[in-house]
């Protein structure tokens, strides 16, 4: 079982100045996403190549001052929202599978994508912050962030020029959706350029190059604005489509 404090003492948004005085314990990710008291994660030192379930009192580390954790909590509730458009799906397609019908009532969800792709960076410092990577691109001290991504966490500048949140997947993919997140760096040099994540089973991919990602050429990728569709069949196998969710810049 890892230590209760994963990483360093400190916090990783100094650059920006301000700090309090008193540095809170930062859940690595964020505690209100799930309904038990375990999590899944991959891509520390001590479960670089297979997941393992933890405790979420054990996913704690002291990596913000208390203003700056403050000033991103607003966060966590977008990636609230987006587990649970997922959980609805879910229960949707089970509720409506086989049903005898000729077209179902369309359910669309909305996801801030912009606040999303926030969750994801700020979840990826968290998750390597005196770690043993550079994060992002530079010649920065390892273990973390430029200030340029530090801002961006805090929305006073975007991903530019092909950086940022994609998403994974293709026309008649099989997901897996259930409660849990993993994360796996992906590394160039000494420096993490890219963070893949499982999030209740869909994979993205936080680009932190500038340039555009593709992932080796073999998943499809969309990025930033991008809308999945999902068909459920009726009584007589037919697939029609019936709810969707877009993630919206």
């Amino acid at each position: 079982m890892p230590s209760a404090n994963l990483a360093a003492i400190g916090c990783w948004a100094a650059a920006l100045g301000e700090c309090s005085k008193k540095i809170s314990g930062e859940h690595l990710i964020s505690k209100s996403l799930f309904d038990d008291d375990a999590v899944i994660v991959q891509g520390f030192t001590w479960c670089l190549e297979q997941p393992k379930t933890i405790g979420l009192s054990s996913l704690v580390g002291n990596i913000l001052c208390r203003k700056h954790n403050s000033d991103l909590s607003c966060l966590d509730s977008v990636a609230l929202e987006t587990f649970n458009a997922f959980r609805e799906s879910v229960k949707i397609t089970n509720a409506r599978k086989g049903l005898n019908t000729k077209s179902w009532t369309l359910k669309r969800f909305v996801v801030n994508g912009a606040s999303l792709e926030r969750w994801f960076l700020k979840t990826l410092i968290n998750l390597s912050f005196g770690g043993e990577w550079i994060i992002g691109m530079g010649s920065h001290p390892k273990g973390t962030p430029s200030k340029d991504l530090v801002e961006t966490a805090f929305g006073l500048r975007e991903f530019r020029d092909g950086s940022g949140l994609y998403l994974a997947g293709q026309s008649g993919d099989q997901i897996d959706s259930r409660d849990g997140i993993t994360f796996t760096p992906k590394t160039s040099g000494r420096n993490l350029v890219v963070g893949a994540f499982q999030f209740r089973g869909f994979k993205f991919y936080l680009n932190l190059q500038a340039q555009k990602f593709d992932a080796d050429g073999q998943i499809p990728l969309l990025y930033r604005d991008s809308q999945m569709k999902f068909q459920v069949p009726n009584s007589r196998g037919r697939q029609l489509l019936s709810h969707e969710i877009k993630f919206k810049w």
